[in-house]
This record gives C-alpha cells, sequence and structure tokens, in this order.
C-alpha cells in the first residue's frame, strides 16, 4: 500500500456515524479498505444538520478512536458528507470569447468560463459553494463535450451544476472535528459521494437516480451523460418510519427500531397477515400482539410519502421514461424489505439497492448501503485529494498524542 494515499471517510449521519479508512489501488481503481467503525450520533443530528456540538464530537471521536484501533492507522484529517434541507442546488452557464491569436482554448478559458456561470446565478448570502461540476462544455456549436482543453473555436460555453450550502452547516462540521483533534480535508456532498460508491460509469451514462434514504433525510442525485445534472434533499427518512410505528403500536423508539430493521415491510401486500408480532408496550411490562401486516400498513404510507415526494422533484427536472437506466437505492432505510417493490411501483422505474462496487480488503464489511457515503468519500479523497492522511509507524507513538491532546484541552476548559 502506498502510504500516502489512505483516506479517511466520515459520515455523520442522523443515527449513526460511519467510519472508513481506505486507499486507491492505482493499478485497477479499486478502494483497498483497511478500517471500519461505526458509532451512534445520539441526537447529535437532526435531518441532516449538528444540532449538538459536544455530542457530535463525542459520536465522531468515538468513531475515530475505533478505526484507528482497527486499522492501526493514525488518523489526522478526514473528507465529511454534507447533507440536509439548506442544500441548494442549481444549474448555470457562463459564456466567454477565446482570446488566444491562434483560438485555441486554455485552462485559463475553461477558468473564465466557469466563472461566469458562477456569477450568472444568485446565491444566498449565508450560503458557499460546496462544489462546481461541469455537465458539458459548447465550443461555438459543438455540443456535449467533456474537456475543450486543447481545441480551436471563438466562443466557449461552460454547462455546470452548483452545489451549495449554509455556511453556518460548514462551520459546525468544522468545529466538531477541530475538537475531535482533525483536521478537514473537504467537505463533500453525501449523496454525491455514495454515487461514487454505488454507480457503474454505465449507469450514469444513460441516466440513473441515486436515492440515499437515510435517518432523517433522503437525498437525490440525478446523473445524464455521465453527469450530475440534478441533486436535492428530502426532511423526510427513516426516522420518520420509526417514530410512525412507535406511535402506531404504542411502543418505546427502541423497540420501533428494532422492528423497523428486523421484521419491517415497506409494502403491506407482501405482507402475511397470520404471521404475529409480539411487541413490548411502552411505559409497563405488558405485552400486546399484532400482525406483520399491521406493521406494514404502517411502514408503507410514509415510505409512500417520501418516493411521492421524491418523485415530484425529479418531474421538476426530467420526464421519467427519460431515465433508462432507473433507480439506485442506498443509505440504511433501503435495506427495509419491500423498498424496492414499493418504489418500482410508485416510480414506474426499474429499481436496485445499490450495493458498494470496486472494493478490497476488509471489503466485506463495507459491503452494505449504510456504508455507501463513507465509502464514496474515501473514493473522492482519494482520486481528487492531495492531503490525505498518512499510515503511521508508531501507532502506540500517535494515540499517545491524541489522547494527551484531548485529556489538555479537558483541563484546560475545567479551569476557565
Amino acid at each position: 500500500m502506498t502510504e500516502d494515499l489512505v483516506v479517511v471517510g466520515l459520515d455523520i449521519g442522523t443515527t449513526k456515524v460511519c467510519t472508513v479508512v481506505g486507499s486507491l489501488n492505482r493499478d485497477d481503481g479499486t478502494i483497498e479498505v483497511i478500517g471500519v467503525a461505526t458509532t451512534p450520533s445520539h441526537d447529535g443530528v437532526k435531518r441532516g444538520a449538528i444540532v449538538d456540538i459536544n455530542q457530535m464530537t463525542d459520536s465522531i471521536a468515538s468513531a475515530i478512536n475505533e478505526v484507528e484501533r482497527s486499522s492501526e492507522v493514525i488518523i489526522q484529517s478526514v473528507y465529511v458528507g454534507i447533507a440536509g434541507s439548506h442544500i441548494l442546488s442549481m444549474n448555470a452557464k457562463g459564456i466567454v470569447a477565446i482570446k488566444n491569436p491562434n483560438n485555441e482554448i486554455t485552462s485559463e478559458d475553461i477558468d473564465r468560463a466557469v466563472d461566469q456561470a458562477k456569477t450568472s446565478v444568485i446565491i444566498p448570502s449565508h450560503h458557499s459553494i460546496i462544489h462546481i461540476l461541469p455537465i458539458e462544455f459548447v465550443v461555438d456549436e459543438q455540443k456535449d463535450i467533456k474537456n475543450p482543453l486543447g481545441m480551436v473555436g471563438s466562443r466557449l460555453e461552460a454547462h455546470v451544476h452548483i452545489v451549495t450550502g449554509a455556511v453556518t452547516a460548514r462551520q459546525n462540521i468544522v468545529k466538531c472535528c477541530e475538537m475531535a483533534d482533525l483536521q478537514l480535508d473537504e467537505v463533500v456532498l453525501q449523496q454525491y459521494a455514495a454515487s461514487m460508491a454505488v454507480l457503474s460509469e454505465d449507469e450514469k451514462k444513460l441516466g440513473v437516480v441515486l436515492l440515499d434514504i437515510g435517518g432523517g433525510t433522503t437525498d437525490i442525485i440525478l446523473f445524464q451523460n455521465g453527469q450530475v445534472v440534478h441533486s436535492s434533499s428530502i426532511d423526510m427518512g427513516g426516522q420518520l418510519v420509526t417514530n410512525d410505528i412507535a406511535i402506531g403500536l404504542k411502543t418505546s423508539t427502541h423497540i420501533a427500531e428494532e422492528l423497523k430493521i428486523n421484521q419491517g415491510l415497506a409494502f403491506a401486500a407482501m405482507a402475511d397477515p397470520e404471521e404475529e408480532i409480539e411487541v413490548p408496550m411502552a411505559g409497563g411490562d405488558r405485552i400486546a400482539v399484532y400482525t406483520a401486516r399491521d406493521l406494514a400498513e404502517i411502514i408503507e404510507p410514509r415510505m409512500e410519502e417520501i418516493l411521492n415526494s421524491v418523485k415530484a422533484k425529479i418531474q421538476e427536472v426530467v420526464e421519467l421514461q427519460l431515465i433508462p437506466a432507473g433507480v439506485v437505492l442506498t443509505g440504511g432505510t433501503s435495506l427495509m424489505r419491500g423498498c424496492t417493490e414499493l418504489a418500482e411501483e410508485i416510480l414506474g422505474l426499474p429499481v436496485r439497492v445499490g450495493m458498494p462496487i470496486g472494493t478490497s480488503g476488509l471489503s466485506e464489511k463495507v459491503m452494505s448501503p449504510r456504508f455507501s457515503t463513507a465509502l464514496g468519500l474515501v473514493k473522492y479523497g482519494a482520486l481528487n485529494g492531495h492531503s490525505a492522511p498518512r499510515r503511521q509507524k508508531t501507532y502506540i507513538g500517535g494515540m499517545f498524542d491524541r489522547i494527551k491532546s484531548v485529556l489538555t484541552k479537558f483541563f484546560t476548559d475545567s479551569t476557565k
């Protein structure tokens, strides 16, 4: 393994923090996974946004310490996913004249066209740009150009997809990382990262939608001709399903979450009306008996609401029949039985669950939609980054430095 290419992806979710340590194999483009860890978020995140700095810092530190022990890598910096309703995206176009006497397009011309696209849209004052992703370039009248560098023309157009997020959301991520003794390599749109882990290049070229159904949000990203043309987020996720079960069956949210994971069905028609489920009632020792159909009939309406909201978002951009590769589901909620079938019925498109592709090493530990974002962050960092953390020669010494730093902060804060 090349030491300089070790990268860490940190997925800060509503229900859990996932950390993956990996390295890019330059020969075949796969990610060698050398460490994996998950810890509960403990209500530090609501609907994709950090709401408790101290709690979130503790969850991040726990995940980092766990993955350091398993991978024997001292983690210095991380790539972090960002999501939530504060995320805004828009498509923009910039047009510039080619200034070179020979009309050959240079990197400076491309930068000017992209800058022109950026200034052509209004970005809220409380937002900052997360990504500017190219859709296509047009040289004179020639369209569908991926890289115009070196081409000859008199006019260059840049069509780009711009993603922005609330400045405070990024600042809270930075603060949590700093308090956990981590440097932030880059903030990456969560569904964009997940797409790098589960989508094939053929799917992106044909046209495909990725739905990352997490605990607090459902994040959407649409690819056409290999490029991102739409991204958005819905403030609904699997945690609402858990709450519905708790209310409907009069049980605790802890039991409701277990029922959702172990016995839940998103498509009520698939449920056995004769199968009985024993449910401990909240605040007492009583046991209530329900059927699998009862449980499914609580889950299905909420999942229908989520998927219909997704359908409306997509139809604002493109007709569904123009997405031949269909829909790929990822995120923990996508593992619920019947989710694929319900999505196919509502969206009218082929649907599959997206499992991480192109991994080696400890790949069996990340072969779940739950790890799509964290693994995608590793791939993004390995392909785009320049400051990846390094494998340490002395793990014990590095761990001692981390513990010493945390203790120093603790005693400093306690004397204030």
